[in-house]
């Protein structure tokens, strides 16, 4: 527990030093504050607003006692007004509307990091006096309503409407229900399935959140699918999560479908309510470890490679009265990688090649892959594992593979080879060309020795032989 106390004067000192180190500062309000204690809040909370000091944490414990807490409250909270050296407000107890309003002012202007109502019976009608932390901030981070009794549907709407309108960015969201086991306990107001859906809904739209907590009980199988539908979009950036409520098998098997296709989740905790045996266990054993279940043939093995989760690393499984799951399964999921999700995948292939050494034709890769297997194998398996791979029918090929010199080499080839085609075509047609001309000479010279036999003719024949020989030339070739 963090340390507290009803003497307010024991922070002056650390408060007027010039030191880079961060403050705790817990304060403890029960019974009667006294017109001493009362004096020394104001003069702490001007001290807080002008220190240089960075304030970690401002931690305010609240237990029953009369109206001299709401009167000394006030007046802490007005010197607080626009103080920035707080980073984080914790309100702890019994505290509910009164002693919210008391904060009302810093509420509107500060520059928390984070805000927690731990154990309050904070409600629907503190929703106003929160509004303008929830909406105007631009630093909040991290808000943590955790077992808590009286927050209600109506008071999440509220809280989950703010934040949306507002420039905030929350990464880190816990909300949690106390005593979420006990069903019939009459005094806790509960946030409803119709609540669990309106969480769910502001996931879907808060790209900041990495880290989220949902303790509630009526947190079913149905709220499971609600939020399942969030974690399995690719726009998910959820990197921890933490569940419990009234769910059980069914709810693990609809988390787990998500998971398949998620990409961000690192660690989940899960508190089940419900019946969750080794079935449930093994169906998110499955998302993660392709080799848990038995397949059909090695393709199949090799899909489920490729298909499987590479991100998820850890999933804890809380003890509960319901959960029956062996040891075993539970410390496989506990321990499932510290990798890389780039690393994992490798992990993976590798542990499926190293089985099927012999033949890897199923996995479907090109020569031109051939390279980089041989690389990838080994790294992994060494030689041994090199010299079984060149050794199967599947991978001889690889040495055939052309050199980056070759392959050049070959496209001048390619293109000497066309334009070697282009010559011969016109070669051929230049001695078609020829050919014609030959035939027609001969032509010519047998209508000569037809008339003038082969006698050497007179000039006025040259002549005339002469002008048939242009009028011959002047008849198309073609």
């Amino acid at each position: 527990m963090p340390y507290v106390t009803k003497n307010p004067a024991q922070y002056f000192s650390a408060l007027k030093e010039d030191s880079p180190e961060a403050l705790h500062i817990g304060l403890f309000f029960s019974r009667t504050i006294t017109e001493q204690q009362a004096a020394d809040l104001v003069k702490l909370g001007r001290d807080i607003k002008n220190t240089s000091r960075l304030i970690r944490c401002l931690w305010l414990r609240f237990r029953d006692g009369d109206e001299s807490i709401c009167a000394a409250l006030q007046a802490f909270g007005d010197e607080l007004v626009g103080a920035t050296s707080i980073q984080s407000l914790v309100i702890e107890g019994k505290a509910g509307l009164a002693e919210v309003q008391c904060l009302a002012g810093f509420f509107g202007d500060n520059k928390l990091r984070g805000l927690q109502l731990r154990r309050t019976d904070i409600d629907e009608s503190a929703s106003a006096v929160l509004r303008p932390l929830f909406s105007g901030s631009d630093s909040l981070k991290v808000l943590d309503l955790s077992q808590n009794s009286k927050l209600g549907d109506a008071f999440i709407q509220d809280m989950l409407v703010a934040l949306s309108e507002g420039e905030v960015k929350i990464e880190t969201l816990n909300i949690g229900e106390c005593d979420i086991d006990a069903t019939d306990n009459d005094d806790i107001e509960r946030i409803t399935g119709s609540g669990v859906e309106m969480i769910a809904g502001y996931v879907s739209q808060c790209k900041s959140l990495s880290s989220m907590t949902c303790r509630l009980l009526n947190l079913d199988d149905v709220g499971i699918g609600e939020l399942a539908n969030v974690f399995k979009r690719d726009d998910c950036f959820m990197r921890r999560l933490d569940l419990g409520g009234q769910f059980g098998n069914n709810g693990i098997k609809i988390l787990a479908e998500a998971l398949k296709t998620n990409q961000s989740i690192k660690t989940i905790t899960l508190g089940c309510y419900k019946n969750l045996n080794d079935v449930g266990a093994e169906a998110l054993l499955a998302v993660v470890d392709p080799f848990s279940t038995t397949h059909a043939d090695r393709k199949s093995e090799w899909d489920s490679v490729n298909k499987s989760n590479h991100t998820l690393q850890s999933v804890y499984i809380l003890d509960r009265p319901t959960v029956t799951v062996n040891n075993e399964l539970v410390t496989k999921l506990r321990s499932l990688s510290n990798l890389s999700p780039h690393q994992t995948l490798q992990t993976k292939a590798w542990t499926h090649i190293e089985s099927n050494i012999e033949g890897i034709s199923h996995i479907g890769l090109e020569t031109k892959h051939m390279p980089e297997v041989l690389s990838f194998v080994q790294k992994r398996g060494e030689l041994n594992g090199l010299f079984q791979l060149i050794r199967s029918h599947n991978t001889l090929e690889v040495f055939e593979h052309p050199s980056p010199e070759r392959a050049r080499l070959s496209d001048q080839m390619d293109r000497i080879e066309r334009e070697n085609t282009l010559l011969k075509k016109l070669l051929k047609a230049e001695r078609e060309r020829s050919q014609s001309l030959r035939k027609d000479n001969h032509a010519i010279r047998n209508v000569y020795e037809k008339k003038y036999g082969k006698n050497c003719p007179s000039m006025t024949t040259c002549k005339q032989l002469w002008l048939d020989f242009v009028e011959v030339l002047k008849e198309p070739l073609w």
